[in-house]
């Protein structure tokens, strides 16, 4: 009993620290790329525990490229550098970049089955800032 609590009160810490993330693009991105470019994109993920930054690391972690319209890239799963740090080559949409999208890629299941649900991490400031 002890143990299911113990565990429990893990995976809670766990599962509250995912919902603070904050992704945090390191790499300059032209808005403005022509369709099709490959474009290599570097960036963290990080949450506070105890008042202090915390690098977070987790599978299945993705980033994705919208453009106008209803274009965009496929979801690019990230390679981890470090704990915390992430690369992904993607794609520029038809359109440009109009918004970027950093999540992991989970799973919800209910009566009606299973199937796959995006947690979507905010982004600190402007990403396309730096171009």
């Amino acid at each position: 009993m002890l143990l299911a609590v113990v565990a429990a009160a893990a995976l809670g810490g766990q599962a509250s620290a995912k919902e603070g993330v904050v992704a945090r693009v390191l790499t300059a991105i032209d808005p403005g790329a022509a369709p099709g470019t490959a474009l290599t994109v570097e960036w963290t993920l990080t949450y506070v525990e105890a008042g202090k930054r915390q690098p977070f690391g987790g599978g299945d972690v993705f980033i994705r490229l919208f453009g106008t319209g209803d274009s965009r890239s496929r979801r690019v799963p990230a390679a981890p550098i470090r704990m915390g740090r992430y690369r992904a080559t993607v794609r520029v949409p038809r359109g440009g970049i109009r918004r970027i999208v950093i999540g992991l890629m989970g799973t919800r299941c209910d009566t009606s089955g299973c199937r796959p649900s995006p947690m979507i991490f905010r982004i600190a400031g402007d990403p396309l800032r730096n171009a």
